[in-house]
């Protein structure tokens, strides 16, 4: 029984740590932590083997925790990451891996240094079943070589605190690796443009909609439609173009109905419960993988999150400049090669 100690329960850390205690086989939660006390002992009070650890960096250091889910704020990923590979413990970390492609680079050199793969990211769409039918399709090579990819990301809304940065490093960054992964190739130039903003922008640092527009290292262009206050729902869309044909992510299954000279299919603005079965496998690969002393080939690795790391930099040096930016990335490491 892997025993896990789960730092952040926000809005994910919640339904992360429920899904550990009441649908992920072979492991249970033994310690929380999180800045808000009275909301984390309301989560755990359920459940009372469940230890509240108000330090994390002591959470992590625990010896009845033998494995790691990081789901605090962005700025602390990298310290926790640190500790975590010192004491020789998986990890789980949501992305980003760091809040600098530096930071980044600085936790791949302690898990190589450490000579054990212990960090997995979680890019979930990897483990979505949609995707992986995309990927298989495309990786068959069936439709020839992919040349250019279509993405959107959009949100009903967000926050006013939502600004520019957030924008490229909370929501493009799941496009960066979704689209590195599904190709097999890792990006070499990145642009930021800014279109017409919507009206319903909270933030006056927040340009919405924007596009990310990616060249990979074989010259296929990827497109990226960041929309986080579209107002209709929570909405993905892939396409990719190839030599033979093209391949689109499939809808995710929702009620159709025709009611009073109407005709519509359901949505949902809740992008949890949008994936959430790839939450659910995601996990479960975690910690299969942690209980038998190894790590989850399908999943995101700490190179994964450095590539990301490295690719929004880049993005975000864009937005200012508003010219297309190298990303400085370089083959993967025989460390990280499976």
């Amino acid at each position: 029984m892997l025993r896990v100690g789960v730092i952040g329960v926000g809005a994910m850390g919640t339904q992360h740590f429920l899904r550990l205690m009441n649908v992920i086989h072979d492991a249970t939660v033994t310690a929380v932590s999180d800045v808000f006390a009275d909301h984390a002992k309301e989560v755990i009070a359920p459940y009372p083997g469940v230890r509240f650890i108000a330090d994390p960096i002591e959470l992590i250091r625990d010896p009845e925790v033998d494995a790691i889910v990081i789901v605090s704020a962005d700025k602390t990923h990298e310290e926790f990451c640190l500790e975590a590979l010192k004491q020789g413990k998986y990890i789980f970390c949501e992305k980003p891996l760091s809040a600098s492609a530096a930071g980044a680079k600085g936790v791949v050199d302690a898990e190589i240094a450490g000579g054990k793969r212990l960090i997995q990211l979680g890019f979930n769409r990897r483990f979505d079943p949609a995707y992986k039918e995309l990927k298989e399709i495309i990786v068959s090579g069936k439709l020839g070589a992919p040349l250019v990819a279509h993405c959107a990301h959009r949100n009903a809304n967000y926050p006013a605190q939502y600004d520019d940065v957030v924008a490229v490093t909370g929501t493009a960054i799941h496009e960066i690796d979704t689209m590195a992964w599904l190709c097999g190739d890792y990006f070499t130039k990145a642009q930021v443009i800014f279109p017409k903003t919507s009206r319903h922008s909270k933030n006056e640092n927040l340009h919405d909609p924007q596009i990310v527009l990616l060249t990979t290292s074989s010259g296929m262009v990827v497109t990226a439609e960041i929309w986080v206050n579209c107002q209709y729902a929570y909405d993905i869309r892939c396409e990719v173009l190839c030599e033979d044909g093209t391949a689109t992510l499939p809808r995710h299954a929702r009620v159709d109905v025709c009611t009073a000279n109407t005709h519509y299919t359901g949505m949902t603005s809740d992008g949890l419960g949008f994936f959430a079965e790839a939450y659910n496998i995601e996990f479960q690969a975690w910690v299969d993988a942690c209980n038998a002393g190894t790590y989850c080939k399908e999943a995101a690795s700490a190179w994964d999150g450095y590539c990301a790391a490295v690719t929004t930099d880049s993005c975000l040096k864009s937005q200012k400049s508003g010219l297309i930016e190298a990303v400085p990335l370089t083959d993967r490491p025989d460390f990280y090669k499976d």
